[in-house]
């Protein structure tokens, strides 16, 4: 079997694959949607146009959460529990509220924090960051393992993007980061090298 990995380098949900798959070999892709041939080649093996995409013999697999899953079945490892999924489904749902308004803002079009949709968003935003402080303070996030590499991975470019202050976070996530920045290939995915 041949991998190919396509993605950015400053994908959270691309950063999360390439540390749960530090011992897999693979090739990796750096796609820039944002240029024209980039993104036609993006569009070619993902209708959705996202990333990331894992090319398996040149067959496209879409999205992180799938990729995951298709390697946690291929190297025989055991399911997530309840917890680890509700904890993954945390994390995704933080992260793309926190990207469509980056998003919206990279392309000029106005993010108003009055507006009542945005507001449901910080309000969700609020809960789920006191949902994973006390998944964190439990010793839900203890093993690094791929909920824990995802977590790491948003919370990280949220800092990155600065649009997740980490005086939002409770002292229990703030201990996750730093216990987090030194694990393996965690400095050498860091989005500020690009």
């Amino acid at each position: 079997m041949t991998y190919r990995l396509l993605g950015s380098l400053t994908s959270p949900f691309v950063r999360r694959l390439r540390l749960y798959l530090s011992e897999i070999p693979y090739e990796f892709e750096i796609v820039n949607y944002l240029e024209s041939d980039q993104d036609a080649r993006l569009s070619a093996v993902n209708p959705l146009k996202r990333i990331p995409v894992l090319l398996i013999n040149g067959e496209a697999l879409w999205e992180s959460r799938v990729i995951f899953e298709y390697f946690r079945q291929k190297q025989g490892h055991p399911s997530l529990s309840m917890t680890e999924e509700n904890i993954v489904s945390a994390i995704d749902t933080l992260q793309d509220q926190l990207i469509q308004p980056f998003l919206m803002q990279r392309s000029g079009h106005p993010v108003d924090r009055q507006n009542p949709y945005f507001l449901r968003v910080a309000d969700r935003q609020r809960l789920i960051l006191s949902y994973l402080e006390q998944q964190a303070e439990s010793g839900h996030l203890r093993r690094w393992d791929y909920p824990a590499m995802s977590l790491y991975a948003m919370l990280d470019w949220a800092e990155f993007r600065k649009l997740l202050p980490q005086s939002e976070l409770g002292p229990a996530l703030l201990c996750f980061v730093k216990d987090s920045a030194t694990r393996p290939l965690v400095p050498e995915t860091d989005p500020r090298r690009t």
